[in-house]
């Protein structure tokens, strides 16, 4: 359940329905993961619609580029 623990606190800080965290965390897909994903790929490795999966893909990569953002700010 550890595994599934430091998935889940990776997921957290994104911007999407907790069910669908859960749902991440249960399939083992951390935010490095996902942003490798095609939105197809995993909407397929999920069983989900495809605009479920464009909402994760968006808000993983809204994430990724923020934090990115905020680390050129420090320079």
């Amino acid at each position: 359940m550890l595994v599934n623990n430091v998935v889940t606190d990776d997921l957290s800080s994104l911007d999407i329905p907790q069910g669908l965290i859960d749902l991440l965390a249960k399939n083992s897909l951390d935010r490095e993961r996902l942003l490798r994903m095609s939105i197809d790929d995993l909407a397929f490795v999920l069983n989900i619609d495809i605009e479920a999966a464009k909402i994760i893909i968006n808000s993983v990569t809204n994430y990724s580029n923020f934090m990115l953002h905020d680390m050129r700010e420090l320079r």
